[in-house]
């Protein structure tokens, strides 16, 4: 089975928390409802940069993330991405870890996330389960956005344990 490479949208790919926004990064506005608009900012480089990853490492590249089926027609786009598959986590206890581990099950993953610390017993437990598979959890700066050490993090989790 081909490893996995998940990517959360808010933290990672719009960095909510940079103030200002990173130069590279570009504002889009996502309508939300028929009256709202949400801005969101993109660095459309890093659709490419994510591709890449995933043609290194023969590894399926997937949405982990709030935006669900939305990111595929919001986000996607707007990055270089094509439409991926995407981890449903609907009303769970346990924030995305219990999905998560049934998506990737047995699958080595490497997931790119600013929420890491949200459910502490919750990650370790999810890790644990997974002692036997790389799973690295590659922590994002809200207010960085992924960058080349985050994409090297990920490299070198792979290649320590594949």
């Amino acid at each position: 089975m081909r490893p996995l490479i998940l990517v959360d949208v808010d933290g990672p790919l719009n960095p909510w928390a940079a103030n200002p926004k990173p130069p590279r990064y570009r504002p889009f506005d996502v309508r939300v409802g028929w009256r709202r608009k949400l801005r969101v900012h993109l660095d459309p480089r890093h659709g490419a940069a994510l591709l890449e990853l995933a043609g290194e490492l023969d590894a399926e590249l997937a949405w982990a993330t709030s935006w669900m089926h939305r990111a595929n027609t919001d986000i996607a786009p707007r990055i270089g991405l094509p439409a991926l598959k995407v981890v449903e986590f609907h009303d769970e206890h346990g924030w995305k870890y219990p999905a998560v581990a049934r998506y990737g099950y047995e699958r080595p993953l490497v997931w790119f996330d600013d929420d890491f610390g949200l459910h502490p017993a919750r990650r370790d437990e999810f890790v644990h389960k997974r002692r036997h598979l790389t799973t690295a959890l590659v922590h994002v700066d809200p207010a960085t956005g992924i960058t080349e050490r985050h994409l090297g993090d990920a490299r070198r989790a792979f290649s320590r344990n594949l």
